[in-house]
């Protein structure tokens, strides 16, 4: 029949309890998110246009280097085949007949107008050639007519026979170099007559891979296919004809270790395509490692193949370290971890920020539990806030709390507290209910206060009550109402209580041992010491808010209240000489267990009943056990 109580504390509905985020999280969070999501958009965005522009704009200049390299061979190559057609055109029109002196003249001013050309021939079925050279001082001197007997000539002679057109033929070597030539055929009469030939050595062509490379910054060269050198600016800086490194080598052969690569070059997609339109850009890596481009081993070329020089495509394009792009492609990550960091710092400090702006809300909600529970003491005023939003609610819960302890005075929090805990819809409505009731008084009061201060009165009494409500709260009882000296207190309301007669008995015990010990503090202290008659009886009540519409209380009413009463007035006369009396009646009595020692003091006529009530005196010794345990398991 023994129950344990402990002190109430408000406790949410079950159903409410599951986890929930703090806002201070929410907050940092969200903050957080957001600009991890702008900030972090716009700067991939930027990063990935950058690089993207980076690489278009290598696609757009390498088209145009090559644009250029191709528009400078093509000017010198087509004054050559200026010079041939316009021949062809004199000899038609008869300006001039082979072997005379105006053809002499014919090609001298031809000569004279193609500068990238060194000599003009003009040969006959016989393979006799004829015409004017250009010497190394810029004149332009007649060669003697003569049968020419190369085999490499002759070949290429027979091998213009079959063209009615503008050809360029195969190169020629001679004492004087290495010969690119382009011809036409002579016609009168609808018959070919011979071929006019103009010669353009592989050295001029050498110079304008010179002057591109300086123009552009790179390394500009010619390959007559993809395998064999034609024109580079190491050949401008050397001797027409030397022994050391020749046009037509093998790229092999040639010296130069990024060209010597060329062929197993790997042909790059990061470009823009639609920028570069038949410019091919490849990846070259001299020692043969797979490695990034823009590393400082890796170059970067930039080719193109043309056709109309020869039986095979030209291959015209440069090259450079890819390293020079890779500077600006570093400074672009560069830029990107710089921007990194500064989208870090910026999280971390939005995340501070929501910290900083939901801490406000969370010692809102912390001192607003701690009210919710009562603990109107240990809850502090919140702080003023800069925002005006928090700022007015600190204001108003501030406020509230200078009116919860002000009202808090007059009202049981216990009871307050039972109420929001039990968190049942008409819980305070009356109703009826067996409950354990106690009276308490102090014995001789009235006499005592006429001989002491009021202010000494009203300390005293005070102090006698705040000791009463101690035990009543600890073992889950309800003050009702203070009586004058004395207290009204029930046990099983609002909460249904289990064992709450041998509650209301175990705090009339500690209630015993509270006045014992405080009456030994008070005779240090120069204090009267108090004397209390206890009554508690167990019955049926109604229990729930009673009053007026505007004046409620929340108390118990019936016979069981007044049989309570005349208890705690018996007590004086069973006990006259006990510093505190515990009657208690037979129903409380028939609830109790083993450990409290009850003592019968016979049937007694309480006034305002018919029948006699049996009443027991609580003793010391089996219940002063029954509190240390209890105690104990508290």
């Amino acid at each position: 029949m023994d129950s344990s109580s402990e002190p109430v504390r408000f406790v949410r509905p079950v159903e409410n309890q599951k986890r929930r985020i703090p806002v201070a999280a929410i907050m940092a969070l969200s903050f957080g998110a957001l600009v991890l999501l702008s900030i972090g958009g716009v700067l991939t965005l930027t990063v990935w246009a950058n690089v993207r522009n980076t690489l278009d704009l290598l696609g757009a200049q390498s088209t145009l280097l090559v644009d250029a390299m191709e528009d400078s061979l093509r000017a010198e190559m087509g004054q050559a085949e200026g010079a041939v057609s316009g021949v062809s055109r004199l000899y038609a029109d008869n300006e001039f007949e082979i072997d005379d002196n105006r053809m002499t003249a014919a090609l001298s001013g031809a000569l004279a107008g193609a500068r990238p050309a060194t000599a003009m021939l003009i040969c006959t079925p016989d393979v006799v050639c004829r015409g004017v050279a250009r010497q190394a001082d810029g004149r332009i001197e007649p060669l003697l007519a003569e049968a020419e007997k190369t085999p490499q000539m002759r070949a290429a002679l027979a091998e213009r026979e079959k063209s009615d057109g503008l050809v360029w033929g195969s190169f020629v070597t001679n004492e004087h170099g290495l010969f690119a030539n382009v011809s036409m055929p002579l016609v009168r009469d609808g018959a070919a007559r011979g071929w006019v030939i103009a010669a353009v050595e592989l050295h001029k062509l050498s110079e304008i891979t010179r002057d591109l490379s300086s123009r552009f910054g790179t390394h500009a060269f010619i390959l007559d296919g993809e395998d064999r050198i034609i024109a580079d600016q190491r050949l401008a800086d050397q001797p027409a004809v030397s022994e050391g490194i020749r046009p037509l080598m093998p790229l092999s052969a040639f010296g130069d270790p990024v060209l010597a690569a060329y062929p197993q070059r790997q042909a790059g997609d990061q470009f823009g395509n639609g920028r570069t339109r038949d410019v091919e850009l490849s990846e070259i890596n001299i020692d043969g490692e797979d490695r990034s481009w823009w590393s400082g081993d890796g170059y970067v070329a930039i080719t193109r193949q043309i056709s109309g020089y020869g039986a095979e495509p030209w291959t015209i394009g440069a090259y450079f370290q890819g390293s020079e792009i890779g500077r600006e492609v570093e400074r672009v990550v560069g830029s990107a971890m710089l921007g990194l960091g500064a989208m870090a710092a910026a999280v971390i400090v939005a995340i501070l920020l929501g910290r900083r702006i939901s801490r406000p809300i969370g010692q809102i909600a912390g001192q607003a539990t701690r009210v919710a529970n009562f603990d109107l003491e240990d809850v502090e005023p919140l702080p003023r806030s800069r925002v005006k939003e928090l700022d007015e609610q600190a204001l108003a819960f501030n406020a509230m709390l200078v009116g919860l302890r002000a009202f808090s005075t007059y009202i049981p929090r216990s009871l307050v507290a039972k109420l929001v805990r039990s968190g049942e819809i008409g819980v305070a409505e009356p109703h009826e209910a067996v409950v354990t009731v106690m009276f308490t008084d102090i014995v001789g009061f009235t006499t005592l206060s006429e001989e002491l201060d009021v202010t000494v009165a009203s300390d005293l009494l005070n102090r006698h009550f705040a000791l009463l409500c101690r035990a009543i709260d600890a073992h889950g009882g309800t003050v009702d109402k203070f009586l004058g000296d004395g207290m009204m207190a029930f046990f099983g309301a609002p909460d249904r209580l289990k064992g709450h007669a041998a509650a209301a008995v175990r705090a009339a015990i500690q209630i015993r041992h509270d006045i014992a010990a405080d009456n030994k503090a008070a005779a240090a202290e120069d204090r009267p010491p108090l004397r209390v008659r206890i009554g508690i009886h167990t019955g049926p009540v109604v229990v729930g808010n009673i009053g007026a519409s505007d004046r409620v209380n929340y108390t118990i009413i019936g016979d069981t209240v007044n049989v309570s009463q005349r208890l705690e007035g018996l007590g004086k006369e069973l006990a006259p000489e006990e510093e505190t009396a515990i009657a208690i009646s037979a129903e409380t009595a028939s609830r109790l267990d083993e450990r409290f020692e009850v003592e019968s003091a016979g049937l007694h006529r309480l006034r305002g009943r018919g029948e006699p009530v049996e009443v027991f005196l609580v003793g010391d010794v089996g219940a002063a056990v029954a509190v240390r345990q209890q105690a104990g398991a508290a």
